[in-house]
């Protein structure tokens, strides 16, 4: 249990908060995924931020040979190009191996696909069983390579985020399951992630990534609530990773003299809460040691290595297969919390360690 501890290098926005390369310990990060590659123009497309990091994952690899660094493959739903390439058997066919080749050239040990479904159900837009498909014969060919070159077996790496499917099935949950090595699911609270203390409502109850439901009724807003979801519906617990979003979420009551209501301001990294910390306020803890900081009208859901153990905690206990960071950005990675560099993930690391 908990020997996934993946960490996830999203060449974006680690550009936009100016971390450096050089400041990411990467013994901390037994799996590796750099983040993102897309199809387009019937072809797949790099962006040069994600190419200008392999001399950097090269090194990486040869300084720590054991871990493993794969790439992710993300579409939105709403792309024409992709979804007739994904749907259509030659197309999908014809593409594989070229995809294939590239992450042999490249070094990479696996390969996540990821489907960013976003507000679109138009069936002319997405196919449940051609996706499926896609992901099937992904694999085959994998597997065909493998035995062809005498290689290892590329992984490849599922990902599922099942949380605002509503009357809508998004996923043939069982099928990707059967033919991923690993499901990536998305287990955090989408919702309170977005509306927090917002309307009135109770600020206690909407941190984002509490593990357990306060009520198991009409509380569906939990990374238990949703791991069991899935399972319900075909996950296999021994191959389900669970995906948290680490950075801290901001809002700010603008006006005292209305009634409580909260706005969002921005999202933001571990070292940010601790810099405003440093100024003076109040943490609560909540549900499964979820703290929440207030400062006069500022209140910040975040996680921290106490809240973060819990959530390892609950991996090992339930027999899943790990634990990922969603973005590497979101630790400090600064310092700035008087605890050294990227403390979530040493937390993580300390946690998933012990008997």
């Amino acid at each position: 249990n908990c020997d996934k501890i993946v960490c996830t290098f999203h060449a974006r926005s680690m550009r936009q908060l100016k971390v450096n390369t050089a400041n990411i310990d990467t013994s901390l990060c037994p799996y590796l995924k750099i983040k993102f590659v897309d199809y387009d123009y019937d072809a797949l497309h790099v962006d040069r931020q994600v190419s200008d990091i392999y001399p950097w994952m090269w090194s990486a690899k040869a300084e720590n040979p054991n871990m493993k660094v794969f790439l992710t493959f993300y579409n939105s739903v709403g792309s024409n190009n992709f979804f007739e390439m994904y749907r259509t058997p030659a197309k999908r066919l014809k593409f594989i191996p070229l995809f294939i080749q590239y992450l042999r050239k490249n070094r990479f040990d696996g390969v996540e696909v990821d489907i960013g479904m976003g507000l679109v159900r138009r069936k002319n837009l997405y196919h449940i069983e051609r996706w499926a498909d896609f992901i099937e014969d992904l694999q085959k060919d994998l597997t065909a390579e493998s035995k062809r070159s005498g290689k290892p077996k590329l992984l490849l790496f599922g990902r599922i985020d099942d949380r605002k499917n509503g009357v809508y099935q998004l996923h043939n949950v069982s099928r990707i399951y059967r033919h991923a090595d690993f499901v990536i699911i998305d287990a955090w609270a989408y919702y309170s992630q977005r509306l927090g203390p917002r309307f009135n409502i109770s600020i206690s109850s909407m941190h984002h990534s509490k593990v357990y439901s306060v009520n198991n009724t009409t509380d569906h807003q939990s990374i238990d609530y949703n791991v069991n979801a899935l399972l319900a519906k075909g996950g296999i617990k021994e191959k389900t990773i669970i995906s948290l979003y680490l950075m801290p979420t901001f809002f700010y009551e603008y006006s005292s003299f209305t009634a409580v209501d909260f706005d969002w301001i921005k999202h933001d990294n571990y070292g940010a809460v601790c810099e405003l910390m440093h100024k003076g306020g109040n943490i609560t803890r909540v549900f499964d040691d979820c703290p929440i900081f207030m400062q006069d009208r500022t209140v910040v859901y975040f996680d921290d290595e106490i809240s973060i153990a819990e959530k390892v905690k609950y991996i090992k206990k339930n027999g899943l297969a790990g634990f990922e960071i969603l973005d590497l950005s979101a630790d400090d990675f600064k310092g700035l919390c008087a605890k050294g560099k990227f403390p979530l993930m040493r937390a993580v690391n300390e946690e998933c360690g012990k008997p």
